[in-house]
């Protein structure tokens, strides 16, 4: 986790630019297919990014920019805060546009702050999108086209259970975990939150902005993106064996922690391995891999960055030399608020096992 925020921060998003963090939830019966099928996940990413871009690329044009490019990270993270099965997308956007000189370079302008109405056109677009190719509407209630049951039927019934916060198998099956700290009676709480927006399912938000140089929130906000689906700090064995799973935050009726059996834990955890050779971590715009722009837009990058790169890519680090610094940079961070609304804890730091070479 740190080793790969680190690399984004150092070497892939430019220096002295903004950063804008837009999170795309699908409605529930999409993640079940996304979950197993990349392609189709890739799919409904490739029509997020596209919207994403007409975007700021629209913006840009307002302020007589023509031709303007941004760059986009995504991170496919498959879970949600309840260790259930919860695909959504991460997607870090430079916020602004690179605009191509007279003389060839590139020069970054950022864009205005987008306001709810611009929220909204995103996630309708991507609703109006997604529904032209037959996605929006799809359900997961159909066994006869559901590739996942005919490949594993035990894994796809645990995709299933983990979707809708219930157990598989075992006495339990059918039911959710107990909560701790629930109250039934509590009412239903509307919460207004800027740059927010619903659309038939769909929920985008887009609150989340880093200011230009500000490397320190950014690779903290990277740290949250590229994060395992559950820590170790959020476990807890009970007396009676079970095992308690504090959330980031409470939720509406007042439940702090889920408690499972370990089998139960298993159950939920299963679903949550992507296959084997799937990128969870995908570029786009001028930093995808083969954008006619990624070898021009280092020229944007400060002098001082600019020299700093190249003399990483001139200097290989070791294993020993890259532990050093991740922990250095493990510590120097203080932690902070998380784009979850909660805060950051350190619980843990690297040291060398006793004895060890």
């Amino acid at each position: 986790m740190a080793e790969r925020a680190a690399h984004l921060v150092d070497h892939v998003l430019p220096a002295d630019v903004p950063v804008r963090q837009w999170v795309l939830s699908v409605p529930h019966r999409l993640p079940y297919r996304l979950a197993y099928d990349h392609r189709l996940c890739r799919t409904v990413l490739h029509v997020f990014v596209r919207a994403l871009r007409s975007a700021y690329r629209r913006q840009a044009r307002r302020y007589g920019l023509a031709g303007g490019e941004t760059g986009m990270v995504t991170s496919v993270q498959r879970f949600g805060g309840a260790v259930n099965v919860h695909l959504h997308f991460h997607t870090l956007v430079l916020d602004g546009v690179f605009v191509r000189e007279p003389d060839g370079t590139l020069r970054f302008h950022p864009t205005a702050p987008p306001t709810d109405d611009d929220v909204r056109r995103v996630v309708a677009r991507v609703r109006r999108r997604l529904e032209r190719l037959g996605l929006a509407g799809a359900t997961i209630g159909d066994e006869d086209a559901d590739p996942l049951a005919e490949e594993s039927a035990a894994l796809a019934s645990l995709s299933r259970a983990a979707i809708l916060g219930r157990a598989a198998l075992g006495q339990r099956a059918g039911r959710g975990p107990e909560r701790v700290g629930a109250d039934p009676d509590a009412p239903w709480v509307e919460r207004h939150v800027p740059l927010h927006a619903h659309d038939g399912g769909f929920d985008l938000h887009a609150a989340v902005h880093i200011e230009a140089g500000d490397r320190e929130r950014l690779e903290r906000l990277c740290q949250y993106l590229c994060r395992p689906p559950l820590g170790q700090g959020r476990l807890k064995r009970l007396r009676d064996g079970r095992i308690g799973v504090s959330l980031q935050r409470p939720w509406a009726d007042g439940t702090t922690h889920l408690v499972f059996t370990p089998i139960e834990l298993l159950q939920r955890l299963v679903p949550l391995v992507p296959r084997p050779r799937i990128n969870l971590l995908l570029y786009h715009g001028v930093l995808a891999p083969n954008a006619p722009w990624r070898a021009r837009w280092s020229r944007a990058l400060s002098p001082k960055r600019a020299r700093s790169s190249r003399a990483h890519a001139r200097r290989p680090l070791t294993k020993s030399v890259r532990r050093r610094s991740l922990t250095a940079r493990a510590r120097s961070i203080a932690p902070g608020p998380t784009s979850c609304g909660g805060r950051s804890k350190r619980m843990s730091s690297p040291v060398r096992a006793a004895g060890g070479g």
